[in-house]
C-alpha cells in the first residue's frame, strides 16, 4: 500500500526553521542523510535500469535493422513507437502518483516494463515489434511523473535542484553504460541476450525500490525527526492534496503550455542522440560497429556531467539572489541556445574529433535546461507537480515521436544528415523564446491550490 500522509508528520518547529530550509542561507539546518541517500541509491537507480532497458533498441538498431530489413522509415516508427504510449500515459500517470503515491505507481510499473525489455527478442517481424515498444511505452509513462513527485516529497526547493540532478543523472548514465554494454553483449552472445539480462536487472531494483522507498520521509524507518523536520519546513505552503480539476486549470495558464511546449522543442533536438546518433555514426560517419559503441555514449557522459554541475550552479544561484526566476530561466534559455549551434556546427565539420566534440557540448548543454526544467515544474505545480511533470513529459515525448520521424523524412528531403540536423537544431530557438512566459517563482495558483490566504512564496 502506499503511504499517506498523517496527523503525527514532521512539522517545523520555527518560522527561522522553515526560511533557512526554503532559502538554504543557514548550513546548520540541515541534519541528516537519509534525502540523499534515498536519490542516490534508490531513486536513481532505478531510473538508470528504465533508461537502460529504453535505450538497448536503440544500439541494437543497426543490428535489427539489418537482420530484419527495415527502411529507415520503417526504424524511425519503430523506435519511436515507445513514446507514443509513453507520451499519451503520461498526464493521466502523474494523476495516479498523487493519487496512490509514487512508491505503489513506480513499483508496478517497474514491474511492467522489466518484463516487456525481456519479451523485445520475441518480436518476428516490423508490426509485432512496434507492438512491443509501444507496451513498453506504457509501462515506463509512470515512471518520470513519479519520480519528480518523490523528489518534490522529500527535498525542499533550495535542494532540488541537486536532487534532480541526480534523478537526470541516472536517466543520462543509461545511454552511457547502454552504448557498451549492449555493444559488447551483441558481439559475444547476440542482441536478444541484452533484453533478457536489463529485464532481469529492472526486476531487482523494482523489489528494491518497494522495500526501500516510503512516499512520506517523515513515516520512513530510519529517517530522523530533525531531518523530517527540515524536509517539511523547506516545502512550499500548500494543500496536502492536489487541487480538483488541476489539470483543466492548467489549460487556461500561458506558463502551464510554455513549460509544456519548451520540452517539445528540447526533446526535438536531444531525440536526435537518443534515437539516431549510433545509426549516424555508422552510416554517415562510416564508424565500425565496436567504435560506434565508444563513440556514441561520449556525449551522454557530457550530458551526465552537465545536470550534476548545473544542479549545483542552480542551487547556488537561488541561494545568492533568493530569486526562483534567476535560478532556472536564464540557464535554461543558455542550455537551448549552446545546444543548436554546437549541433548544426558538429554535422558540417569533416573532422571526426571536431565533430564528436562538439556533439558533446551540444548534448551537455541540454543538462542546463533540463535540471531548470524540472525545478520549474516542482516550482510551478506544488501539491499538482504530478500533473505539471506529467503535462511537461507528455509535450517532450509528443516530440520524441515527431523528432525521429521527421530526421528520417528530412535525410531524404535533404539527401544529407547535415540538412536534416540543422533544421532540428532551429528548434532550439523555439525554446529559448517559450521560456520567457515562465515564471517559476509565480506558482499557477489553480493548479498548487492556492488561494488569496495562501499565497505563493
Amino acid at each position: 500500500m502506499a503511504d499517506r500522509a498523517g496527523p503525527d508528520r514532521a512539522a517545523p518547529d520555527t518560522a527561522g526553521e522553515a526560511t533557512a530550509a526554503t532559502t538554504g542561507t543557514l548550513s546548520t539546518a540541515a541534519p541528516g542523510m537519509v534525502r540523499w541517500w534515498m536519490a542516490g541509491l534508490l531513486l536513481g537507480p532505478i531510473t538508470f535500469v528504465m533508461s537502460l532497458d529504453r535505450t538497448a533498441i536503440v544500439i541494437a538498431a543497426p543490428t535489427i535493422q539489418g537482420e530484419y530489413h527495415f527502411s529507415l522509415v520503417q526504424m524511425s516508427y519503430l523506435l519511436t513507437s515507445f513514446s507514443w504510449t509513453y507520451a499519451l500515459l503520461q498526464v493521466p500517470s502523474g494523476w495516479l502518483a498523487e493519487r496512490f503515491g509514487p512508491r505503489r505507481m513506480l513499483y508496478w510499473a517497474n514491474l511492467l516494463w522489466s518484463l516487456l525489455t525481456a519479451l523485445t527478442p520475441a518480436g518476428s517481424g516490423f508490426a509485432s515489434f512496434v507492438v512491443i515498444r509501444g507496451l513498453l511505452g506504457a509501462g515506463q509513462s509512470a515512471d518520470w511523473p513519479s519520480s519528480v513527485l518523490a523528489l518534490k516529497r522529500w527535498f525542499p526547493r533550495a535542494e532540488r535542484a541537486k536532487a534532480n540532478s541526480i534523478l537526470l543523472g541516472g536517466l543520462y548514465l543509461g545511454p552511457i553504460a547502454a552504448a557498451p554494454i549492449t555493444t559488447l553483449v551483441i558481439l559475444h552472445f547476440g542482441w536478444r541476450s541484452a533484453f533478457y539480462g536489463f529485464g532481469a536487472l529492472g526486476l531487482l531494483i523494482g523489489f528494491a525500490w518497494w522495500f526501500g522507498f516510503r512516499d512520506d520521509p517523515a513515516r520512513h524507518p530510519i529517517m530522523g525527526t530533525p531531518e523530517a523536520r527540515f524536509i517539511a519546513a523547506g516545502q512550499a505552503e500548500e494543500p496536502s492534496r492536489p487541487a480538483r480539476g488541476a489539470f483543466l486549470a492548467g489549460l487556461g495558464s500561458v506558463q502551464f503550455w510554455a513549460v509544456g511546449l519548451q520540452y517539445f522543442f528540447l526533446v526535438m533536438i536531444q531525440s536526435f542522440y537518443s534515437t539516431w546518433l549510433p545509426t549516424y555514426l555508422v552510416h554517415d560517419r562510416k564508424f565500425s560497429l565496436a567504435s560506434m559503441g565508444v563513440y556514441a555514449s561520449l556525449p551522454w557522459v557530457a550530458l551526465f556531467v552537465m545536470v550534476f554541475v548545473t544542479g549545483a550552479l542552480s542551487d547556488r544561484i537561488l541561494r545568492r539572489t533568493g530569486s526562483v526566476w534567476a535560478a532556472r530561466v536564464p540557464v535554461a534559455i543558455a542550455g537551448f541556445i549552446v545546444s543548436a549551434l554546437a549541433l548544426i556546427a558538429a554535422s558540417r565539420t569533416p573532422q571526426v574529433w571536431l565533430m564528436m566534440t562538439l556533439l558533446c557540448v551540444s548534448l551537455g548543454a541540454i543538462g542546463l535546461t533540463q535540471v531548470s526544467i524540472w525545478s520549474a515544474t516542482q516550482d510551478l505545480g506544488r501539491s499538482s507537480t504530478g500533473v505539471v511533470s506529467g503535462w511537461t513529459n507528455f509535450w517532450g515525448n509528443a516530440a520524441g515521436v515527431v523528432g525521429p520521424v521527421l530526421t528520417a523524412y528530412l535525410v531524404q528531403w535533404t539527401g544529407s544528415w547535415a540538412g536534416a540536423l540543422l533544421g532540428i537544431a532551429l528548434s532550439g530557438v523555439a525554446g529559448a523564446v517559450l521560456w520567457l512566459f515562465v515564471h517559476p517563482e509565480r506558482p499557477v495558483a489553480a493548479l498548487a491550490g492556492l488561494t488569496p490566504a495562501n499565497p505563493p512564496t
